[in-house]
């Protein structure tokens, strides 16, 4: 940590998966790349073959959830921004990603989802993935439905 190779949250996320996995062998075997906590969410950056293992047994889901005791988002390690935001608005289909380049050189990236889907979301979830897009990746968000 002094080096900041790895952080706090990196520790703490590593140490609550080593205790599930003395219960769960599935998550011996998974591959924690980095974590970072956010408000009362926790963001644990994984391999991607666990990111799918995970999302499709439940059971693993809760008890990771459980375990953490807040809202964990688990996102790919070695994803594209599309992938990674898809991961992070999953399992709402985003119909376009696009980077938009501002006059003073900054940039923004803009997503386009369907108007069914954007009923069905929150405004606090909304505004949980854009912090969670600025915090890892760097990702300026606007969110915004298709005509």
């Amino acid at each position: 940590m002094e080096t900041g190779q790895i952080t706090q949250a990196d520790v703490e996320a590593a140490i609550i998966l080593s205790k599930l996995a003395q219960k769960n062998s599935e998550i011996n075997k998974m591959t924690l790349f980095s974590a970072n906590v956010i408000g009362n969410e926790q963001i644990l950056i994984m391999k991607n073959s666990d990111v799918r293992s995970i999302r499709s047994n439940s059971n693993l889901s809760s008890a990771i959830n459980k375990a953490f005791g807040r809202n964990v988002w688990i996102v790919e390690s070695d994803s594209n921004d599309r992938r990674f935001l898809e991961s992070l608005f999953h399992p709402i289909h985003l119909e376009s990603v696009n980077l938009v380049w501002l006059p003073d050189g900054s940039k923004l990236t803009r997503v386009v989802i369907g108007k069914s889907d954007i009923e069905s979301i929150k405004e606090s979830r909304l505004e949980t993935i854009k912090k969670i897009s600025m915090t890892v990746r760097h990702i300026d968000l606007i969110v915004e439905t298709d005509s």
